[in-house]
């Protein structure tokens, strides 16, 4: 007889559930795409109507009224495989066209990488946080010209709450910065350059100057989400930084390479040609003459 969950989605379900129960809200599996979105006289396809029909959400979390929050989809190696990457676009059409924010994950996001947190919980707790400041700024709380930004939240404001882990970058960037203080790296903050490819997953090239003429670079990337409480590029740049970080490391003590200046710009207007920008940041640092 074969599990209703396999392993990796029974850990999202536990991850899930830690979240919700926190706040009053639901998750649940295995859900009717039909049961989720109104597809009856919504004018889609036929193709989209039965489709809606036999095929489910893996997760929808709900709030404590039964309205739809969000859907998770847990993408294993079967995702890889042409006709499964036809039904995933056209679940994620079907879900945007009616509005519907989803996530779609894999294995690495719930490892509890970043200062003991794993990003399904972050993308969870996020959405939660940012409905809370949202009332607050409708109460008077918070002030309507204000921005939510979870990187500046501190705590939860309950006497034994944890502290929000939500700049998950801080400590690599502030050693980074320890670094330039002591004269082993250029640049006191890590660099990057975030684009859109055409199937709409983000690129991320993120770097680092040691010296005026020598960096290291890595590479890497995001999957697309509807997810508005989470600015994807944003995050996405605070991730690089683990793997940018390591790279500093391994480089300084001479465990890999640097590239040149030139080679490390022959790279980033690769990324400038074929990717759309969404974002980018860092700090200038002029050529020697």
């Amino acid at each position: 007889m074969s599990r209703f969950l396999n392993s990796y989605e029974e850990v999202t379900y536990d991850k899930l559930r830690a979240v919700t129960e926190a706040v009053g809200a639901h998750v649940f599996s295995k859900v009717r795409l039909a049961d989720v979105i109104p597809v009856n006289n919504s004018g889609i396809s036929n193709e989209e109507f039965t489709f809606s029909l036999k095929s489910h959400v893996d997760f929808l979390v709900t709030d404590s009224e039964q309205e739809v929050q969000f859907c998770v989809e847990f993408d294993g190696p079967t995702h890889r495989q042409p006709e499964q990457i036809r039904r995933d676009e056209l679940k994620n059409n079907l879900l945007s066209r009616f509005q519907v924010s989803f996530i779609r994950i894999n294995s690495r996001y719930l490892e509890e990488r970043y200062r003991g947190l794993d990003l399904l919980t972050y993308f969870a707790d996020v959405w939660f946080l940012a409905q809370a400041f949202d009332e607050a700024q409708e109460g008077g709380q918070i002030p309507p010209d204000e921005i939510f930004d979870p990187t500046f939240i501190l705590s939860d404001g309950q006497p034994n709450g944890k502290k929000w882990p939500y700049w998950i970058s801080v400590e690599l960037q502030a050693d980074i910065q320890r670094m330039f203080n002591e004269h082993l790296v250029a640049q006191p903050a890590p660099n990057h350059w975030i684009g859109i490819d055409d199937r709409g997953n983000y690129r991320c090239l993120a770097w680092l100057f040691l010296t005026p003429d020598t960096c290291v670079f890595i590479e890497t990337g995001m999957r697309g989400h509807r997810f508005p409480a989470v600015y994807s590029s944003d995050l996405l740049s605070q991730l690089a930084v683990y793997d940018l970080h390591q790279a500093i490391e391994k480089a300084l003590d001479g465990s890999i390479p640097t590239v040149s200046r030139d080679a490390f710009e022959s790279r980033l207007a690769d990324y400038e040609r074929r990717f759309e920008m969404r974002s980018s940041g860092g700090c200038n640092l002029p050529r020697n003459e």
